[in-house]
This record gives C-alpha cells, sequence and structure tokens, in this order.
C-alpha cells in the first residue's frame, strides 16, 4: 500500500512539473514596457584608449525612467491622461549642472534596427517646462523633467511609462500589499555604464528588500535592498518581483509595482591601523551589496509641487 502511495506521489509530481515548470520557466517577471520605459542619462565625454588619439564619444553616466503622472481620472483605463516625466537621481543632473553642461537622454526608436537618439536637456533654470526640477527637500536626491510624448512621437519614438496610479506602489500600497523585508526585487538600469554602444540595452538585476519598515514608518526616508548596484545605476527604478508562493500568514504577489529609484550603494569602510602609532593609515571603501532606494512618494511629491508653482518661481528648479 505504501509503495502504491508513493508511486502516485511521484506520478502527480511529476506531472506537475510537466504542465507548471515549462509555464514558471516562460513567465516574464518583468512585464516588457517596465523594460522599455528605463533610459540611459549621459552625455559628450573625452575618451583616452591607450594607443588611439582622443576622441569625444556619447557615454553614460546614470539611468532614469518616464513615469507618469495621472492628470485625468477614468473609470476607463484607455481613457486616463497622463503628464510623462523623466525622473532619474538628482546627483546625476547635478554633477552636469556644476559642469555647466546639458544632460542627454537616449531613447530608442521604435524600429529595433535603428540607433538610440540623443535629447539634450536644458539645466539652466526657466520658468515653465522644459528644465530639470527637484524635490522641496534638497536632501531627497531625485529630480524630474516634464517630456513632451508627442514630439517623441514626431522622431519615431513612443516611450512606454510607468502609470503611477496602475504600475507603482507607494507607501500606502506597501503596507496594504505586506511589503517586507525578504520580499524579491528587481533594479533595472546601467551599472558601469554598460547600456550599449548603438542603443539603450537594460540590465536587471535580482535583489530583496532588506529593510523597509523605518521607511514605511516615516523615520527614515529610504529603505535598503540586498543587491549589488554601481555607478551608472543612480536613478534607475527598482521594482517588486512577483512571487505566487507565500508562507502562512503572508500574501502572495501577483504583480509587478515599480517601488522606487536607487540613489546609490551603501559602503563598506575598513582601515589599516598602524602598529606603531595605533592611527589608521589606509581607509579602504567597498561596495558592501546594500543600496539605498528612495520610495516612489517622493517623485509624486516632487511632481505635485512643481504643477503648483511650475518652476523658477517654486525654488525646485535644480540651480545647485
Amino acid at each position: 500500500m505504501a509503495k502504491r502511495i508513493c508511486y502516485f506521489a511521484k506520478v502527480s509530481l511529476l506531472l506537475w512539473a510537466a504542465i507548471f515548470l515549462p509555464i514558471l520557466a516562460y513567465a516574464a517577471l518583468v512585464p516588457p514596457f517596465f523594460i522599455n520605459s528605463v533610459v540611459a542619462l549621459g552625455g559628450m565625454q573625452t575618451v583616452n584608449d591607450v594607443g588611439q588619439s582622443p576622441r569625444l564619444e556619447w557615454r553614460t553616466v546614470g539611468t532614469g525612467f518616464f513615469y507618469g503622472h495621472l492628470s485625468q481620472d477614468d473609470p476607463d483605463p484607455l481613457k486616463r491622461k497622463y503628464e510623462i516625466y523623466l525622473v532619474t537621481a538628482k546627483h546625476v543632473v547635478r554633477d552636469f549642472i556644476l559642469a555647466n553642461r546639458d544632460l542627454s537622454v537616449r531613447v530608442n526608436p521604435k524600429d529595433s534596427s535603428s540607433q538610440g537618439r540623443e535629447f539634450p536637456i536644458a539645466n539652466r533654470p526657466q520658468a515653465g517646462s522644459g528644465t530639470w526640477f527637484c524635490h522641496a527637500d534638497p536632501t531627497i536626491d531625485v529630480a524630474a523633467v516634464p517630456i513632451n510624448p508627442e514630439y517623441l512621437k514626431t522622431q519615431g519614438i513612443e516611450p512606454s511609462f510607468f502609470a503611477s496610479d496602475q504600475h507603482a506602489a507607494n507607501r500606502e500600497k506597501l503596507t496594504k500589499l505586506e511589503v517586507a523585508a525578504g520580499d524579491g526585487i528587481f533594479v533595472l538600469g546601467f551599472p558601469m555604464g554598460l547600456s550599449g554602444v548603438q542603443r539603450n540595452y537594460v540590465i536587471v538585476r535580482q535583489g530583496a528588500i532588506a529593510r523597509m519598515t523605518e521607511m514605511l514608518d516615516r523615520i527614515a526616508p529610504t529603505f535598503m535592498i540586498d543587491a549589488l548596484v554601481f555607478p551608472g545605476n543612480s536613478g534607475g527604478p527598482v521594482v517588486l518581483k512577483p512571487e505566487l508562493a507565500a508562507i502562512s500568514g503572508t500574501k502572495s504577489q501577483s504583480t509587478a509595482y515599480l517601488i522606487g529609484l536607487v540613489t546609490g550603494y551603501r559602503p563598506y569602510v575598513d582601515r589599516a591601523i598602524s602598529e606603531q602609532t595605533k592611527r589608521p593609515r589606509v581607509t579602504f571603501e567597498e561596495n558592501s551589496g546594500l543600496a539605498e532606494v528612495l520610495p516612489i512618494d517622493v517623485v509624486d511629491d516632487a511632481i505635485r509641487a512643481w504643477r503648483e508653482k511650475r518652476g523658477v518661481a517654486s525654488g525646485l528648479a535644480c540651480s545647485t
């Protein structure tokens, strides 16, 4: 009897594997339009390769993404209207402002065989749209700029975007979903400038939420993820990983959500101590594998404040 039960158990397991494993193997955990919403940010830089003459070349310095702020609601999702913004980390923009240079965004055309297009974004403060604005709190590392999607369409580009009401999860929604430390995440971006020579090719890395309760309780402005990020990832989106399985007492997550943007990794600092003086002689700084992430709330806050004041008069322009 026991052998018969064991036999049926094995047959059931094999049937389950035959039916469901192919589905799981081919299931896309990151929606393709999420990846298409991510863009490279950079500019022309002098490249000095050994044995070659110096040359100017467009190089990636950070990551951005298109974010759709709901401007007109409607019961029919197809009739809703959005204002589109390009979002990134403030320090990516600030470095170009200090150098008095315009940061450029590279966007992929619809034709997959065509080369990506770079569009410069003015960093000099102006009234109205067309230049970068930042969060009212200068310590919040986020910047955004309004984008004209109609202009991009005339250039053969139809950018995808994260819709604020459908694809993003702010603090309130994260709490309702019971998202917590240990839940899986994806980091989308271009670490170490690896964006592609001709077009944007997004790199997707996997990790987990390391600590979030402090942010949900509004004690800390950021939450931490356990994922390796590098220069170039700054400003890139962090996406909640869908998980069908869940232990007792917790919720499964069936939907991928944009939950924040990367500001940088948390460094690990080690010091070499002199045997003679007992004082630090050399300091080593390494990537700890932990990274700081701003919740998507700060993006909504910055956009709402900018829409109310529309630019320079509000002091929101990213001038420093």
